[in-house]
C-alpha cells in the first residue's frame, strides 16, 4: 500500500524532470568530408543510432565539406558517407556525449582503389545513392545533379498497387493454457489478418474451436499514427470471448476494450497512456477498469529509465508490435469465488533502468510489484471443488488459487553476436504460488497452496539463416522449485524468455502468384516440465503452470 501511495509522486517527478532532462541530455555530431585532399560539397552523410536503426538522419556537406547534425541523444551511432566517384566510408562506433560536439574527419578513397568493386555481380541490387552524378564547376559552388531510379507518376502508382498491403495467417492450435477460456488448444483454428489503409493499420485475430471445444473469440486493433510525429500513435483494441461452461447452461461472454496513445515530449522522453475496461457475464456480471501507463526517459548518455503501470502483460502497444492473437489469448481468465464469477486480473507496477554497453549490448534491471486477488491455476483431470470451473467437453479446469502479493526483481542482458544473430540472458527473483509439499490433495488444496520465493535463470537465442531465410528462436528458463503459476509474466513479455523450453520457427516458401508464403510453428514447454500432481477422490489430476502447446500454420503476405 505504501508503494501505491508513492506512485503518483514518482510519476509527477518523472514528468517534472522532462524539460530539464531534455535541455542537458543532447549532443551534436559534425565533421568534414575530404577526398584526394579536397573538401567535398554535396556529400550524403547518413547518421544512424545503433539502438534505433530505423531513425536515420541524412545530412549534406556545404561548400567547405562540413556537415553538422541537429541535437542527438547520447549513445553510439554509425556514420556512412557517399560521394559519387569515390568509395563510400563507414564509421560504426561513433559516440555522442551529452552537452558535447563530436567532430569527425572522413577521408574517401578512389573507386579504383578496390578491385572487388570492379568485380561486383551486375545482377546485385545497387543503392540509389550510387547513381547520383555530381557536376563540379568550381571548388566552392558546384551544382549537384542527381539521377533517380525511383518511379514517378503512373509507374509509382502501379508499383504501389503491387506492393504488399496485408498479411493473413491460418494456424491450428493455441499457446494459452487449458482453461474454460480456451478449452482445447490443440484443436483450435486461429486466423490473423493485417491490412494497411494508407498510414493507418487494421489488425484482426480470431479463434474457433471444433465440436469438442466450446470456446471462440475475436480481437481487432486499429492503429492510427500521428501525422505530425512519426513516433506518436493511437491504438484501440476490442476483444470478445465466448465459452460454454456447461452442456445445457448459460454461456460465458467477455468483452474488453483497450485504448493506448503514444506521445513523445522530446528526443529523450516517450509516454504510452490509456486504459482497459473488461466486462464478463455468466450467471451475473463482473467488470473492472484499469489505467495503463508506460514512461521512458533518457536523462543521461546511454541510460534509459522507465516506469510502468499495467494490468495485462499482452496489452497492445500503440505501434502494433504485439501479435493480436496473443492479445486474444491473454483475455482475463474467469474463475469461481464463493459461487460467483470473477476475473483473474493482475496488477503490475515497475521501475526499470536500461544501459547501453557499447554498440552491440544492452543491460536492463527492474524492480516490480505484482498483485492479484484471484490467481488462476490451470489443470487437467477429475476434480470436485467449489472454487473450480470445469470444461464440460474435456477434463480441463481452472482453479481459484487465491490472492498473491509479491515483490520481484530481474536483470537481463542482450547482445548482438553477429549481423543476423542475437542472444539474451535473464536472472529474476519473485514469489509464486507453490505446493506446500511434494503431493497436493483435493481435500485440503487451498491450505496446501502457499507463496514461495523462486529464482529464474534463462536465455534465448534468435536469428536468421541467410541462405534459406529461416528465422529461429529458442529459449529456456529454469525455475528453482515447483510453481503453480508463472512467475513474472510481465518480464516474460518484455524479454521473450518464458518458463522451460520454447521454440519458434519461420520458414519462407516459394512465392505463389503474387503472394509471399511463410510456414510457421511455435512450441511452448516442449518437454512438458513443471507439472504438479494432485491427488483427488476420482484419481490423479495435474496442475499446469506452463502448458505444452503447439501452434502451426501458414502466413500469406499479399
Amino acid at each position: 500500500m505504501r508503494f501505491r501511495a508513492l506512485l503518483p509522486v514518482l510519476l509527477l517527478g518523472f514528468v517534472a524532470a522532462l524539460p530539464a532532462a531534455a535541455a542537458t541530455q543532447q549532443g551534436r555530431l559534425g565533421g568534414v568530408v575530404i577526398a584526394e585532399g579536397t573538401p567535398q560539397l554535396g556529400a550524403m552523410v547518413v547518421v544512424t543510432p545503433v539502438a534505433r536503426p530505423g531513425d536515420s538522419l541524412k545530412l549534406l556537406t556545404n561548400g567547405r565539406g562540413i556537415f553538422s547534425s541537429t541535437p542527438l541523444l547520447p549513445g553510439f551511432y554509425s556514420v556512412r558517407v557517399r560521394v559519387v566517384g569515390f568509395l563510400p566510408a563507414l564509421q560504426s562506433h561513433v559516440q555522442v556525449l551529452a552537452g558535447q560536439l563530436t567532430v569527425l574527419r572522413i577521408e574517401l578513397g578512389s573507386l579504383f582503389s578496390s578491385v572487388e568493386e570492379l568485380r561486383r555481380d551486375p545482377r546485385a541490387r545497387r543503392d540509389a545513392q550510387e547513381w547520383a552524378w555530381v557536376l563540379r564547376s568550381a571548388s566552392i559552388t558546384r551544382p549537384v545533379l542527381r539521377f533517380s531510379e525511383e518511379p514517378t507518376g503512373a509507374e509509382a502508382a502501379r508499383q504501389a498497387a503491387r506492393a504488399p498491403h496485408g498479411r493473413a495467417e491460418l494456424t491450428s492450435g493455441s499457446l494459452s493454457a487449458w482453461s474454460p477460456a480456451e478449452t482445447d488448444p490443440l484443436g483450435a483454428t486461429s486466423f490473423v489478418y493485417s491490412q494497411d489503409f494508407g498510414s493507418d493499420q487494421l489488425l484482426m485475430a480470431g479463434s474457433l474451436g471444433y465440436q469438442d471445444s466450446a470456446s471462440g473469440g475475436v480481437a481487432a486493433t486499429w492503429i492510427r499514427p500521428s501525422p505530425n510525429d512519426r513516433h506518436a500513435a493511437d491504438s484501440t483494441t476490442i476483444v470478445f470471448r465466448q465459452s460454454q461452461f456447461t452442456s445445457n447452461g448459460p454461456a460465458f461472454r467477455g468483452f474488453e476494450i483497450n485504448s493506448l496513445r503514444r506521445v513523445r515530449f522530446s528526443n529523450g522522453a516517450e509516454l504510452d497512456y490509456g486504459g482497459q475496461y473488461v466486462v464478463a457475464m455468466f450467471d451475473g456480471t463482473d467488470s473492472s477498469a484499469r489505467p495503463e501507463v508506460r514512461l521512458r526517459l533518457a536523462p543521461l548518455g546511454g541510460w534509459i529509465a522507465s516506469f510502468q503501470l499495467a494490468s495485462n502483460p499482452e496489452s497492445q502497444s500503440p505501434d502494433g508490435r504485439d501479435d493480436p492473437l496473443d492479445t486474444l489469448e491473454a483475455f482475463p481468465t474467469p474463475v469461481e469465488s464463493d459461487g460467483h464469477l470473477v476475473l483473474d486480473h493482475p496488477w503490475h507496477e515497475e521501475l526499470g533502468l536500461e544501459h547501453t554497453l557499447g554498440p552491440l549490448a544492452t543491460l536492463s534491471a527492474a524492480v516490480y510489484h505484482d498483485s492479484d486477488g484471484h490467481e488462476a491455476i490451470f489443470g487437467r483431470g477429475p476434480i470436485e471443488d467449489y472454487n473450480t470451473i470445469a470444461d464440460p467437453f474435456s477434463d480441463s479446469f481452472v482453479y481459484n488459487g487465491g490472492s498473491l502479493n509479491t515483490w520481484g526483481a530481474r536483470v537481463s542482458y542482450q547482445r548482438q553476436i553477429s549481423p543476423n544473430w542475437q542472444t539474451a540472458l535473464l536472472y529474476g527473483w519473485a514469489r509464486a504460488l507453490a505446493p506446500d509439499g511434494s503431493v497436493l490433495s483435493e481435500a485440503a488444496l487451498r491450505q496446501e497452496i502457499v507463496a514461495r520465493p523462486r529464482q529464474m535463470l534463462g536465455g534465448r537465442f534468435t536469428g536468421r539463416i541467410q541462405r534459406t531465410g529461416t528465422e529461429i528462436s529458442s529459449g529456456y528458463e529454469w525455475i528453482s522449485g515447483p510453481v503453480l503459476n508463472q512467475p513474472d509474466p510481465f518480464g516474460a513479455d518484455l524479454t521473450g524468455i518464458e518458463p522451460y523450453w520454447n521454440v519458434s520457427v519461420r520458414q519462407p516458401l516459394p512465392s505463389l502468384f503474387c503472394c509471399r508464403i511463410v510456414a510457421l510453428i511455435d512450441v511452448r514447454n516442449l518437454l512438458a516440465q513443471g507439472y504438479v500432481s494432485l491427488e483427488t477422490g476420482d484419481g490423479r489430476a495435474i496442475l499446469i503452470p506452463a502448458a505444452r502447446a503447439i501452434r502451426g500454420g501458414f502466413a500469406v503476405q499479399f
